[in-house]
């Protein structure tokens, strides 16, 4: 008898996740790589427009992954969704503002003043701290491939390095963006594909008899 696979709520959940981390990751990739070709020091209004879509697209995505794991995220699944959130929220309302700066306006004033200037410092810390939180939680809980998760700690860290090297500051940026970027796109594909969408429901009745 044929077997029929019925898409439940959660898969569809999960499968939504799953394409905005894809997308994400390959929008934040590529836009770092069309900011470090411009000629601009504040990037390109396309490469900063791909960045914002690809922060945007990482809401629904730590989302998918959170709900993936479930049970499973323990204490610094929950901390990293909950900082990741607040981060990339941030940021993508920090990016906003700098396409601005990418066609031509001087928006160093916005950020040097009262609650913007606590966005455009809080939101990337929260950002990396959470990401990076998430990545240890995917590899020490297995549920989600662990190279992915491994993908998110090398590639924020790498991307955070930037910051104290002015000098590299673009092509640091790049890497980091592009590791960070394939981890998405892994988790994201797993989450996608069939054999991921068995197994995590697998894992879900599991964990619904324990």
């Amino acid at each position: 008898m044929e077997e029929k696979f019925i898409m439940h709520p959660t898969l569809l959940f999960r499968s939504f996740g799953g394409f905005a981390s894809v997308m994400s990751g390959l929008f934040l990739g590529i836009g770092h790589l069309i900011n470090l070709l411009g000629e601009a020091d504040d990037g390109t209004v396309f490469g900063q427009s791909l960045v914002l879509f690809g922060h945007l697209g990482l809401s629904l995505a730590f989302i998918g992954l959170f709900e993936a794991q479930g049970k499973r995220n323990g204490l610094l699944g929950n901390l990293g969704m909950l900082l990741s959130l607040i981060g990339t929220t941030c940021v993508t309302a920090v990016v906003f503002v700098e396409i601005a700066g990418a066609s031509g306006v001087n928006v160093k004033p916005i950020f040097d003043e009262g609650v913007p200037s606590i966005i455009y410092t809080v939101g990337p810390l929260f950002f990396v701290l959470g990401t990076i939180l998430v990545g240890i939680s995917v590899m020490k809980e297995g549920v989600l491939p662990r190279m992915g998760g491994l993908s998110l700690i090398v590639g924020t860290l790498v991307f955070a390095l930037a910051t104290f090297i002015p000098n590299a500051e673009g092509i640091i940026t790049v890497i980091g963006g592009a590791i960070t970027g394939i981890g998405f796109v892994w988790l994201g594909g797993y989450l996608l594909s069939a054999n991921g969408k068995r197994e995590l429901t697998n894992q879900t009745k599991m964990s619904a008899i324990i």
